[in-house]
């Protein structure tokens, strides 16, 4: 008996900061997927495996939160009362940690998903997308929940917190992503862009009203299927993040190389900026090349298939 959920990464396309606020947000799951196979066991140890983070062995009785598992082992706590027999876990992942295509988010939700598909537990997408979201908050101390909706569903999502919204679209635009070569975990992201606007809240709250409306007005374009109108609101929102002050010149270079391909509609930093990645809207016609060696695009595309789980 194993239990095999696969899970994809995600992006974001279009609400950053604001979703954390109560705003609405879209994001979608993107084509590098990972994978969690759970192999029962006869007593109550449980070993985790994973190529890239090492391996960790623990005893039911004593499930602690420790790195480098933390969400995998914050999903374990979850489901602790239910716990009876150990279980074998192997991690693996098309894509790495370190760039941003939402791995705590996919190797949460796949956690939630293959732990619950074991022990005969009936979740729905959006039970899912909760409990996910409760165990990453309690991992990182915030998260929209935003990515973990990406990863349950597939596809672009309209999402937002509360009342909790996570509404999937069929259509799937071409998409370029470059990674900058480096990244800031998003809760150092957010204390520093909340520390720049500390003496003008108002004008903090204001913009993120305008990056609210860019998302309603996105949701009309991608319901039309107008991605031309869709790439004009992401050079808007855009301007936007530039504003919170999380645009370093490396990711304008990277936007404004972008937007001069003839075929890319639109360019912006995708999540919480200060490094990570961009997303153009449109394929690229020719090679690019960036100021820092560590810049590099990364094959990825928006796919349909949110997280599968499956008894094999």
């Amino acid at each position: 008996m194993l239990f095999k959920a696969s899970t994809p990464g995600s992006m974001m396309l279009l609400g950053e900061y604001a979703v954390l606020h109560g705003k609405n947000a879209l994001v979608c799951a993107v084509d590098k997927r990972m994978t969690i196979s759970l192999q029962p066991r006869s007593d109550q140890i449980i070993n985790i495996n994973s190529a890239r983070l090492g391996s960790l062995t623990t005893h039911i009785s004593d499930l602690k939160v420790v790195p480098p598992f933390l969400f995998v082992l914050s999903a374990l706590k979850k489901f602790q009362k239910h716990l009876k027999f150990g279980c074998d876990i192997t991690i693996e992942a098309e894509f790495c940690d370190t760039i941003g295509l939402g791995s705590s988010a996919a190797v949460t939700v796949g956690m939630v998903a293959v732990l619950s598909k074991w022990l005969k537990l009936s979740y729905s997408d959006l039970d899912l997308i909760k409990e996910s979201r409760k165990i990453i908050r309690q991992v990182q101390g915030l998260g929209s929940g935003a990515d973990a909706a990406a990863c349950v569903l597939g596809g672009i999502v309209h999402y937002k917190m509360q009342p909790l919204l996570a509404t999937k679209f069929s259509y799937t635009p071409a998409i370029t992503v470059v990674y900058s070569g480096y990244k800031t975990t998003t809760v150092q992201a957010v204390a520093e862009m909340k520390n720049k606007f500390q003496a003008q809240p108002a004008l903090y709250k204001k913009i993120f009203n305008v990056i609210d409306e860019c998302v309603l007005q996105a949701v009309k374009a991608i319901e039309k299927q107008d991605a031309e109108t869709l790439g004009k609101i992401f050079n808007i929102q855009q301007g936007l993040m530039q504003s919170l002050g999380v645009s370093t010149s490396l990711l304008t270079e990277i936007v404004d190389k972008l937007n001069q391909q003839k075929n890319m509609l639109g360019a912006k930093i995708s999540g919480s900026g200060l490094g990570d990645c961009i997303m153009g809207l449109g394929n690229i016609s020719e090679a690019l090349s960036f100021s820092s060696p560590d810049a590099r695009l990364i094959s990825a595309q928006i796919t349909n298939q949110g997280v599968t789980c499956e008894e094999v």
